[in-house]
């Protein structure tokens, strides 16, 4: 688990400091409120914290959704592009909970941004430039080149990547120095902040019980089977 540089008020402000110095056009994908299932008390569950009532719960106004809108289960992470083990979640725990749980109707995936360096925040912008339906796709090759980009200038390494999507030199300066994606993602980090008391990547938050740290596929599976007679 990526820890963040010190307490999470300092976290945000390096968020907003990255920031100051880094937006043109962007696409992101607006969902309303749906439907979820509150836990209830249930022995696999046992070790998890309470949940957390909260309205962040569930996808909100410019949330990035994966899967049914109306599926009972939301499946929340708080990530950092720049975060490797965010990164070998997506790659190879990811997959299958599409597969079994969100292809199936069961489970939504709610990603938001929680970045914790300069890098995280510009790939993070990137992601949010390119059309929606190139979203996921854009956060797999972020994710996929993470030892290229996450130094210290990363520019140059991400502008190649935004060639690759189609996303000229001149759209790609405009992208990073687009205050509303900005705005947009220093809301998402103080929300997470907020609502869940996020201080490291990955976090995830599923039917309002945070659970921090990279898992298995087994352990979210157990969540999982555990809230779906909740959540019907």
């Amino acid at each position: 688990m990526e820890a963040m540089l010190n307490a999470r008020n300092l976290v945000i402000g390096v968020v907003v400091l990255a920031l100051a110095g880094v937006g043109g056009f962007y696409a992101w994908t607006h969902y309303g409120p749906s439907a979820a299932a509150t836990a209830s008390d249930n022995p696999a569950l046992a070790g998890l914290p309470a949940p957390i009532d909260s309205p962040m719960n569930q996808a909100q106004e410019g949330d990035m959704v994966m899967g049914d809108a109306n599926a009972p289960i939301t499946f929340i992470e708080y990530s950092s592009l720049s975060c490797p083990h965010c990164a070998r979640h997506h790659m190879t725990v990811l997959p299958e909970i599409k597969k079994q749980y969100i292809d199936t109707g069961k489970v939504k995936l709610v990603l938001r941004d929680f970045p914790l360096n300069g890098p995280a925040v510009q790939a993070s912008m990137l992601a949010h430039c390119v059309s929606p339906l190139a979203y996921w796709g854009m956060v797999d090759q972020l994710f996929a080149t993470q030892q290229a980009w996450v130094v210290e200038n990363s520019g140059p390494a991400l502008a190649v990547i935004a060639a690759a999507a189609g996303i000229n030199g001149q759209d790609f300066q405009g992208c990073l120095s687009d205050q509303a994606i900005k705005d947009k993602i220093i809301a998402s980090a103080e929300n997470a902040d907020k609502a869940y008391k996020v201080e490291s990547t990955p976090t995830f938050v599923v039917n309002g019980i945070v659970i921090k740290g990279e898992k298995s596929f087994e352990e979210f599976k157990k969540i999982f089977d555990a809230l779906a007679p909740a959540a019907n």
